[in-house]
């Protein structure tokens, strides 16, 4: 969304989008590495488009926001991210036949997360370019 002064905000884009593990754990925001992030507002940290989360992290497009202390106060969420499924480059890994490759976007259960935000690598590659465009924000609003 863009904010517009004296008016109501205008949506730039909409993207489905996947927080989670789908576990038993899997909407509960104050589970670490496992719930939806938790609901609220986060400041912006940074943003690339190539991320090296190294062999088990998050690679490519990725943007980082503020840790999150969630509704239960005494759970700290850490490492929080908006990202997809992608190789540093932010290409597409290789296909593992009979397996997930978590840096090829195979499917709808791709969209299952360490507790970040995922998008697809067409979503996510759209959210930067309407971000070069507009302007990158400060915050982002989660809300569930």
């Amino acid at each position: 969304m863009r904010s517009v002064p004296n008016a109501k905000d205008k949506v730039l884009a909409t993207y489905r989008a996947g927080s989670g593990n789908g576990g038993r754990n899997g909407t509960n925001e104050c589970a670490s590495m496992q719930g939806w992030l938790p609901t609220g507002n986060y400041r912006v940290l940074n943003h690339t488009k190539r991320h090296n989360g190294g062999r088990s992290g998050i690679n490519g497009y990725a943007i980082q926001v503020q840790d999150k202390v969630c509704k239960n106060h005494r759970t700290k969420r850490t490492e929080l991210f908006v990202h997809s499924e992608m190789n540093v480059n932010g290409t597409q890994g290789a296909r593992q036949p009979g397996r997930d490759n978590p840096y090829r976007w195979d499917g709808v259960r791709d969209y299952y997360s360490l507790g970040c935000i995922k998008l697809t690598p067409a979503h996510i590659k759209n959210l930067f370019a309407k971000a070069a465009h507009y302007g990158w924000p400060t915050r982002l609003k989660v809300a569930n």
